[in-house]
């Protein structure tokens, strides 16, 4: 099962944003979307040993998984 990642740029690197986003897509990064405004990049990889390996291209500042929250239905009794 593919992990899904949120990768931060680095500050000095949002202007070559899409530079980023090649590299890592060779790094085997299936992205998702790239939210230039925010500096941010999701995706998913099949190999989760390839994490750290992206966490290294030039530009990274960091990389996350992402994380999932799900609420009870409104009508669900408080627990």
């Amino acid at each position: 099962m593919p992990e899904k990642i949120t990768i931060s740029v680095a500050d000095d690197a949002l202007d070559r944003i899409d530079e980023v986003v090649a590299a890592l897509e060779a790094g085997g990064l299936n992205v998702e979307q790239v939210l230039r405004p925010l500096g941010v990049i999701t995706g998913s990889v099949e190999d989760t040993q390839r994490v750290q390996a992206l966490g290294a291209v030039t530009g990274v500042a960091s990389v996350e998984p992402q994380r999932t929250v799900q609420l009870p239905p409104p009508d669900a009794d408080v627990q």
